[in-house]
């Protein structure tokens, strides 16, 4: 069985802030949202790309998964409504029907009232907030309840507060608006053919590139610092690195099961995840001064190498995997 808190927190670290809120509402919905997880496998090699060699910011990492323009393969509806500037924003929340829809907003996320200076990297960066209510008060403004998973909050803020937060100028155009997703009248069968015809298209592109594991195994042997100017960087890489790889598996494992595809390799993906878990932590305490584990980080990268390939095998010929594969996955996942 499936647990819950771990699937939450692996999502979490995976999805941006807009798409773990639509998970969440939709799992809260009883809505089937396992099947527009069909290209959570992430390439190791794109998230080098992204993290080692254009030292992009981690923020900026963006799952495929959950594209809007999708969740009608789950029989979902939607709408973007936009707004000019914030004076919009209150007449336009307070005539939604919080029991039908689910409602989100981009905003200036170092704006928003429950937040602690130091939380986000970049304060005037767009951060998204799920809005599940209003309720009026004397003098004609009110009181929004608000939903927010980083930092983890959920409780009610200002008309005032509303206002502030998404008086940005940085966002864009096309993110002024509230996204409302409509709750369903009964819950509909996601359409398998496109989605199944998606993800072959999608994992035709894909390679079961392991080489990142031997790159960060030579960093642990060697101690140099790789691209980055000390070795805190390095493994601030790392740790963001393992916890989109980590995500990125577990997301995967959950398509695979809804799509009642082979038990084992949901077995072997939760393991991938967990031991990239292990590693991403591992590159944290590093970070505060403990030690590095050098070989405990060798010894994982090879077990989760080895993890990975086998998983491959099961994706690319998931008919041809050849029966002596159980033992091990069982002894790798111990």
């Amino acid at each position: 069985m499936m647990d819950v808190r771990e699937r939450q927190r692996f999502e979490t670290g995976f999805f941006n802030c807009r798409a773990i809120q639509l998970s969440l509402a939709l799992q809260e919905w009883g809505m089937p949202v396992e099947a527009l997880y069909y290209n959570a496998w992430e390439s190791t090699k794109e998230i080098y790309e992204h993290l080692y060699v254009k030292k992009s910011k981690p923020w900026f990492y963006r799952s495929p998964c959950l594209e809007p323009s999708e969740l009608e393969l789950i029989g979902i509806p939607y709408e973007q409504v936009p707004y000019a500037d914030d004076e919009e924003i209150a007449p336009l929340l307070q005539r939604i029907d919080y029991g039908a829809c689910a409602a989100f907003l981009w905003i200036s996320c170092g704006e928003a009232p429950y937040v602690k200076p130091g939380t986000f990297g970049d304060p005037e960066a767009a951060h998204s907030v799920w809005v599940c209510g209003w309720s009026p008060e004397p003098g004609g403004s009110g009181r929004y309840a608000i939903r927010d998973t980083y930092p983890g909050y959920e409780g009610d803020i200002s008309e005032e507060d509303l206002r502030r937060m998404c008086k940005v100028p940085a966002l864009n155009t096309e993110d002024r608006a509230v996204f409302l997703m409509r709750k369903p009248e009964a819950k509909a069968s996601p359409d398998w053919s496109r989605i199944r015809k998606r993800y072959e298209e999608r994992m035709a592109r894909q390679q079961g590139d392991t080489a990142y594991y031997e790159i960060v195994r030579a960093y642990a042997s060697g101690g140099g610092t790789g691209p980055f100017t000390n070795l805190a960087e390095l493994y601030d890489c790392h740790a963001h690195a393992f916890k989109f790889i980590a995500g990125s598996r577990y997301a995967f494992s959950c398509f695979v099961e809804a799509a009642e595809g082979d038990r084992s390799l949901v077995q072997l993906l939760r393991g991938i995840a967990r031991k990239a878990d292990m590693l991403k932590n591992f590159f944290l305490m590093a970070i505060h001064g403990g030690s590095d584990h050098a070989a405990i980080i060798a010894q994982l990268c090879s077990e989760i190498q080895e993890l990975e390939e086998l998983a491959w095998g099961y994706i690319v010929s998931p008919s041809g995997v050849a029966p002596g594969i159980a033992p091990q996955v069982t002894n790798f996942l111990a």
